[in-house]
This record gives C-alpha cells, structure tokens and sequence, in this order.
C-alpha cells in the first residue's frame, strides 16, 4: 500500500484496493481469511504482481528508463538514452539486463555470458527480499539459452541461425499449445454433442478459433499451423456430422458443405453460422510502432484522474 499511495493519491482508489486485500477467500462453502497475499486468479492479484515486479524494473532502470541521471546537456528522453546506454555497454563487453513484465509474469533478459546470468539472478533474489520483501522462487525461475529459447505468455521465444540473415529472434508458437486446442476441438465434437445442431455447435467453436487465431498470427510459420488447424476442424465437423447421420450418404451430408459469405470456399455452415477460417487471417510480424502507451499511464497525480 505504501507503494500505491506513492503513485495514486485517490483516496476511494486505495481504500477499495485495501478492501480487495482483506476480503477473504470462500473455498468450499466456507470463508477464510487472508493474512497475506491474495488467492490464486484474485481479481486483485495482477495489481499487486504489477507493483512487485515494478520493483525488478527500477533496479534496472539504467537500461530500461534512465531518469537517475538527467544532465541539461541531454537532448534525448529517458527511453532513448536507455538505448544509447545498452548499446555502449554491449560494445564494451559489459553485460546488459533488460526486463519484461506482463501482468505477474517476468522474464530478463541478459546479454553476457552464463555467468553473469547466474550472479544476476543470485543478486536479483537478495535485492528482491530486501527491498520488497520477496522471495525469488527457484522451481520457476531457470537460466536458459537463447538459442534453445523459452516460453512467455504462452510463445516460445528463441535465437536461431540463418545462412542469410545470422542469428534473428522467432517468436514460435508451441507444440504443446497447438496440441491443446486440437484437445479442445476434439472434447466439442465427439459423441456426447451430437444431440447439437450444427449451428450450436459451430457457435461454440468459432469463439474458441477467432481467439486463438488472432492470439498467435504475430508468431513466426503461423500461417502453416492456422491451415493445419482448419484441415483438423474440417475433419472433425466431417467425422461428428457422420456420426450424427449415420443413415444420410455422403452426398446429403456435403449439402452442409456452402459456400462461405466472407471468404471464395466451401465451410460448413448452417443457419446464419459458418466455420470460422484461421488460414484468412493476415499473418505479419508485431511493429512497435504499434505500440502505444495506455491511459492509466498518463495520470496526471490528481484525485479522480
């Protein structure tokens, strides 16, 4: 709270905050009270992860948002400078820690070698029980390889070499991730839904298609994968719908075979549904220049801002 109160000044905004905190958990039927922390999915939980991880961010503020030391002479903003400042030490042979923070999940990342990542990260768990009185959790924080890559909010991440280009940064979608949703498909047309419609049963898969699709079209080959889930979809609707008239020929059951309203192909469509198509979605890199900095960040410091 005291960090809170450092940023906002809203009194309504802090005691509500205070509210969340002491409100308690009801588990099977019965309250329990919360002496510290905050349950697992709390509404209140990624705030706080937010505020916790704030802290990594300032201590690597000098390759982050150097503010510390602002000189007249600067032309250039904090953000920029950052930039300079990593560039320098890259050049230098110093190692250099950038982190990233999304909600309450953290990965830094370390030019340098080995070493230095296994000392930063023994210096970053000191830090972070002195400061904020945390402890740094050894099963989920690992070192890895950029080359062998890791995982962040649901992308794998990694370095890999190219005879053109040399070694450029992928943005992949997982194995596992993929595997998931076809498990998900897979639970929405087998035999305990075929009392469904058509039309029901692609308004329950559409959602789950649209979602994923446009989740994971800034990830590098995710055009290949998005094809390769339409084909499985195409497939299961093929099997559930043979299953649901097993008396109907091939012919009759194709007549649910239309063609799409929004797209130059056959769907499977009933009614005013159609089968949502991963494969037409634009596939294209991430810009920054997207990137925009969001409203709750430009509080002015005033009550009510």
């Amino acid at each position: 709270m005291v960090r809170i109160r450092r940023r906002s000044i809203d009194k309504k905004v802090n005691r509500l905050i205070l509210t969340f905190l002491k409100a308690g958990v009801l588990s099977e039927d019965q309250f329990v009270r919360t002496d510290a922390g905050t349950p697992q999915g709390g509404i209140i939980s990624p705030l706080l992860a937010n505020i916790a991880l704030s802290v990594i961010e300032e201590r690597y503020e000098r390759w982050v948002d150097h503010q510390k030391k602002l000189r007249p002479r600067r032309t250039c903003n904090s953000i920029e400078a950052a930039m300079r400042i990593r560039m320098s030490d890259r050049k230098a042979g110093r190692p250099v820690y950038f982190p990233i923070r999304y909600a309450d999940d953290s990965v830094v990342l370390v030019s340098g070698t080995y070493d230095d990542a296994w000392k930063e990260k023994e210096s970053l768990a000191r830090y972070l029980k002195d400061s904020a009185k945390l402890d740094l959790s050894k099963e989920k924080t690992h070192i890895t390889p950029a080359e062998k890559g890791f995982e962040f909010l649901g992308h794998r991440v990694r370095i890999k070499w190219d005879d053109r280009y040399g070694y450029s940064p992928r943005i992949e979608i997982p194995k596992q991730k993929v595997l998931d949703l076809r498990y998900r498909i897979k639970l929405l047309t087998t035999r305990r839904t075929l009392t469904w419609s058509l039309e029901r049963l692609l308004r329950k898969l559409n959602p789950i298609l649209r979602g994923w699709g446009h989740y994971y079209r800034f990830c590098t080959g995710a055009k290949r994968i998005l094809y390769s889930i339409d084909w499985y979809v195409r497939d299961r609707l093929w099997r559930w719908m043979q299953k649901k008239y097993q008396k109907a020929s091939a012919h009759e059951i194709m007549r649910y075979r239309r063609r799409s309203v929004t797209h130059n192909c056959a769907v499977w469509r009933e009614g005013r549904e159609e089968q949502f198509l991963m494969g037409y979605l634009t596939v294209e890199r991430f810009k920054r220049g997207w990137m925009r900095r969001p409203d709750y960040a430009l509080v002015s410091g005033e009550p009510d801002a």
